[in-house]
C-alpha cells in the first residue's frame, strides 16, 4: 500500500512539473491571493479517510508577485480535532504550478498526553486560471513529530 502511495505521489508530482512548458500568461498578479482546498486524507492516525479542508492568504512580493508570504490554516475532520496555524510561504511558476511551505503548530488534538506541537505542510498545486479566480488540483504533505499525512484535494483560488 505505502509503495502504490509513494508511486501515485512520484507521478503526480511529474505531471505537474512536466506542465512548465505550458504558457503562462501573467494574467493573474497574485498580489493578494485567498485560497481554499478541499480534500480526502486517506488513513490519518490509522482512522478511515477523512475530509481535509485547508485555507490560506497570501500576499505576493517581488516582480509579478510570483514569491508570496502569509498565514494558513488547515484541519483534519476526524476524530482527532487535528488542526493547525502556520506561516506559509509560496512560489509560482509561469507554468501554472506552484509549491508553498508552510511551518506552524498543531493548535488541536484530542491526544490529551500531547502540548501543542511543531507541524509543517508542503503544498503542490497546478492552477488553471479564470479571470481573478483559479483552481486545479492539489497535493499536501503534513508533517509533526506524531505522524504524517496528505491530502489530495481541489484548490479554489480569488486574486484580488
Amino acid at each position: 500500500m505505502v509503495k502504490r502511495q509513494i508511486l501515485f505521489i512520484i507521478l503526480l508530482l511529474n505531471l505537474l512539473i512536466s506542465q512548465i512548458e505550458h504558457e503562462h500568461i501573467h494574467e493573474h498578479e497574485h498580489e493578494h491571493e485567498f485560497s481554499i482546498a478541499i480534500g480526502l486524507v486517506p488513513g490519518h492516525l490509522d482512522e478511515e479517510t477523512n475530509v481535509g479542508l485547508h485555507a490560506h492568504y497570501i500576499k505576493g512580493i517581488g516582480n509579478h508577485n510570483d514569491f508570496g508570504i502569509g498565514i494558513s490554516l488547515e484541519t483534519i475532520l476526524d476524530d482527532h480535532n487535528h488542526s493547525s496555524i502556520s506561516l506559509i510561504g509560496s512560489y509560482h511558476f509561469d507554468s501554472g504550478f506552484s509549491i508553498a511551505y508552510a511551518p506552524g503548530i498543531i493548535i488541536s488534538d484530542s491526544n490529551e498526553d500531547s502540548n501543542d506541537r511543531f507541524t509543517q505542510h508542503f503544498e503542490f498545486c497546478y492552477e488553471f486560471e479564470f479571470n481573478q479566480f483559479h483552481l486545479g488540483p492539489q497535493f499536501d504533505l503534513g508533517i509533526d513529530s506524531d505522524e504524517i499525512h496528505y491530502m489530495f484535494g481541489i484548490h479554489l483560488g480569488l486574486d484580488f
